[in-house]
């Protein structure tokens, strides 16, 4: 018996075979990324288990390795490396500067085209590293944005660019000294409940002492590792929960799936029942992964909501087309997809789930509807069944598993020379795949299409003892499964691409009445020559981006099949239809409806510029309100504060468009904030700022800051696609006025000093801007200093200062003319 661990599959593209694919094995176990170096070398990253070291504090904050991978030819040697060389594994943590030093959870790799350096993306550190061509670390990380996953290199203008998954940014690295020069925001629809619980879930840096690993390293992507675990402690304590007693020592456990497990059975987690809740794996961030201390309960909190939100993904081994009846089981498990690997497939059971319910000791007596989950922890059956307590190899003392992921686990046999997989099913990874083995009886066998197709809904016609409510009176009968459908996708395109009959079937699933709660369908593609969307209502009928305008079927079918350009059909979850279809900002206004004028802005702030970039002090120091300071009502997204690197937000800021016609006329303003970067976004995170309910057009664009002097521009700009760009840092963009901007290092920024907020700044006389600054600290004690969000903070540092350095009374007489200060300076606005 072995497991061959083929990690990758080469064949010849210019000719290939079945029968001409080799592999080259045992590369690692998580393995993430692959690139090829111009000499031909392949290099791979990922991370490497040490699950054959036993129990959890031999495990403390080094249960894996992150690692480059690579070899030159097939069947060759591998050379495997550390790629965080500075971690001592010896030790659980690291102080803080190393910490950040590493890389977690690799997810992109790409080479320079003269193979002397790869770049490396670090989806749970945030970061890009850098290798040399004998796979060395070299240089210190390279800081982006949250969650970075691709990477792709423009060598012709010295670029890196990082697409920063979780951020919803791109960052753009500086190749020539490997550092991040700008971070452009797109938008992203993703549910705040996921923004604010995957980072720890995923992020190294914060989830470990070591800045390496996190949850995500064995719930890879809240699904699992493949591997069994022996995390049981020599040394602990037996504990008690509900009544049960739980012995430190456990032996070998699974990985098992988070997808969807909160509120599922009687809340009960682990194989073996004994965490209460959910809140109680917070010891793990300290015991397992080498934290100074268990994660908090607002962090755990953000963690559960995060799980709680998750979905399986369509079932691959499901029909389209869910049973109807208990007869009709070949309506949900396709046998074409569904095949052994060294035994003989057992034909479909006629009868539907009839064998999960036939014999007097059944698994609907332990397995829960829908998930499949069960109640009791400690017994694994529901009391006054008559359940046996041998279900596994030893007396059964686990919860009733989820089965929805039963078909992820499958490649484990016992009867062969060689298996895909190190661990099966059940609870110690001992049961093999296909239920064959001697005196079982092959009539198991039959058991495994329900197994397999598990995922995706069970209906109260199939398994009716499955939804008995005596059996599980806390169970839930509402489960996060996409029904196995949903992605389907066709696309039209003349005469001789796409099958009208399979549109068929797709409108046929969205018209049943009995699947309209679980399919949607939209169209996307050419229609009357320009790019179009629309969503299915029914009866041959959709809904276009236009309010008011409906297409049928037919229509869009003769379009495509036609001259009218391509048009593809998804079936999606049938709440997302209209977002996916017509409505992509979610903003109630159809996206073809949505002409309104939209804008992407930059602009620098003096006060914070340190010739480079602007300080975030004010957000470092929690001290940046959510509620925009002009009274506009817009309110920050919590997900937009924990903005990093040049993505932080600096402070708030106004930007107007003004009349063509007029340009003293404002006709719509909008709170926005400005980033470290300059770029200015809306408080939700998107870098384009639209301006709902004002239609695309001519427009003066004007900043305005509460105590920096407004700037605006000389030019209407034509405001309606996404990617016009007024850079206020360039003295390309022409401004109102004279001198309305000051250069400092080469980038134009906008004066500071303006204190009172009357658009001039005075260093002496009535209405000055130096006097508040020492009323704020207290007249009598010009050397004494208030913190807080003030106008008079002009620097934006936190703190008013009247004496001393960094103070903000000297950038006034500065900005005045320090030569005369009674000089001072008007705000070039009309």
């Amino acid at each position: 018996w072995d497991m061959p661990d083929r990690d990758v599959a080469v064949l010849n593209a210019s000719n290939p075979t079945t029968a001409g694919v080799t592999y080259q094995t045992r590369l690692g176990n998580i393995l993430m990324a692959m690139a090829v170096r111009p000499d031909g070398e392949v290099t791979l990253v990922g991370t490497d288990a040490m699950n054959e070291v036993r129990f959890e504090p031999n495990l403390k904050g080094r249960f894996v390795k992150v690692n480059l991978s690579r070899f030159a030819s097939v069947g060759g040697a591998n050379t495997i490396s550390d790629l965080n060389p500075h971690i001592n594994y010896a030790n659980a943590s690291l102080p803080l500067a190393q910490r950040m030093l590493s890389i977690g959870d690799p997810r992109g790799i790409a080479w320079k085209a003269d193979g002397s350096k790869a770049y490396i993306t670090g989806m749970g550190s945030n970061n890009v590293v850098t290798i040399t061509s004998t796979g060395a670390r070299a240089g210190t990380p390279v800081k982006v944005g949250e969650g970075p996953t691709g990477i792709v290199l423009d060598e012709t203008r010295g670029l890196a660019y990082v697409l920063n998954k979780f951020e919803g940014t791109v960052s753009t690295v500086d190749m020539a000294n490997d550092s991040e020069k700008a971070r452009t925001n797109f938008f992203d629809p993703t549910p705040q409940v996921i923004k604010a619980g995957r980072k720890h879930l995923y992020d190294t840096h914060r989830g470990s002492g070591n800045g390496h690993l996190s949850c995500g390293s064995c719930h890879v992507d809240t699904r699992w590792d493949r591997l069994g675990w022996d995390l049981g402690n020599p040394a602990g304590d037996v504990n008690i929960v509900d009544g049960k007693s739980y012995h430190p020592l456990k032996g070998v456990k699974t990985t098992q799936f988070l997808i969807d497990i909160i509120g599922r059975g009687r809340g009960n987690l682990h194989w073996r029942g004994d965490k209460h809740e959910f809140a109680d794996f917070a010891g793990t961030f300290h015991d397992l992964q080498g934290l100074d201390a268990p994660a908090s309960p607002a962090e755990m909190q953000e963690l559960q909501d995060f799980v709680g939100a998750t979905w399986y993904v369509p079932n691959p081994y499901r029909t389209y087309r869910p049973e109807s009846t208990v007869a009709a089981a070949t309506e949900r498990c396709n046998p074409s997809r569904v095949r052994g690997t060294g035994t003989t497939f057992q034909t479909i059971p006629s009868a539907g789930v009839k064998l999960w319910v036939s014999v007097n000791i059944n698994c609907a007596h332990c397995h829960n509807a829908q998930t499949g989950r069960g109640e009791l922890p400690g017994n694994g059956n529901v009391a006054g069944t008559g359940a046996g307590t041998l279900v596994d190899f030893t007396p059964n003392r686990n919860m009733a598993a989820d089965l929805r992921s039963v078909y992820r686990k499958v490649g484990f046999f016992y009867n062969t020379t060689e298996c895909n997989a190190g661990f099966g099913m059940l609870s110690e990874g001992v049961m093999e795949t296909w239920f064959n083995q001697g005196g079982t009886g092959n009539y198991l066998g039959d058991y495994e299409p329900e197994l397999l197709s598990w995922s995706g809904g069970i209906t109260q016609t199939n398994c009716a003892a499955c939804f008995n409510t005596n059996n599980f009176p806390l169970a839930s009968t509402t489960v996060q499964d996409a029904m196995p459908a949903v992605g389907l996708r066709e696309t039209i395109n003349g005469a001789s691409i796409g099958s009208t009959a399979r549109l068929n079937t797709m409108k046929a699933l969205v018209d049943e009445a009995a699947h309209s709660s679980e399919y949607g369908m939209i169209v996307k593609g050419m229609y009357g020559g320009e790019m179009r969307g629309f969503y299915y209502t029914g009866s041959n009928n959709y809904q276009s981006d236009i309010t008011g305008q409906t297409v049928t079927h037919t229509q869009l079918v003769n379009s495509a099949q036609g001259s009218g350009g391509p048009l593809s059909w998804t079936l999606v979850v049938p709440q997302t239809k209209v977002r996916l279809g017509v409505d992509a900002d979610a903003d109630g206004i159809l996206d073809h409806d949505d002409l309104n004028a939209r804008v992407n802005v930059r602009a620098v702030l003096e006060g914070p510029f340190d010739g480079t970039a602007m300080k975030s002090d004010l957000n470092d120091a929690d001290l940046l309100p959510a509620t925009d300071p002009f009274g506009l009502g817009e309110t920050m997204n919590p997900a937009v504060k924990s903005f990093t690197g040049l993505s932080t937000p600096v402070d708030w800021a106004r930007v107007e468009l003004r009349s063509n016609a007029d340009p003293a006329v404002v006709v719509a303003q909008r709170a926005v904030l400005v980033q470290r970067s300059g770029n200015l976004m809306q408080p939700t995170g998107e870098q384009i700022i639209t301006f709902p309910g004002v239609a695309a057009g001519n427009y003066h664009v004007a900043v305005r800051h509460r105590n920096h002097l407004g700037i605006m521009s000389l030019s209407p700009y034509m405001l309606r696609d996404a990617n016009t760009l007024v850079d206020f840092t360039t003295a390309a963009t022409a401004t109102y006025g004279t001198n309305a901007r000051k250069t400092v290092g080469g980038t134009m920024v906008m004066w500071m000093g303006d204190v009172t907020g009357n658009g001039t700044i005075k260093y002496t006389g009535s209405g000055n801007d130096r006097d508040p600054v020492l009323v704020k600290v207290g007249s009598t004690a010009p050397n004494a200093t208030m913190n807080g969000y003030w106008p008079e903070d002009i620097n934006l540092n936190g703190t008013v200062k009247y004496t001393g350095s960094a103070n903000d009374r000297d950038p006034i007489l500065q900005n005045v003319g320090a030569t005369v200060p009674t000089n001072s300076r008007t705000e070039q606005l009309p």
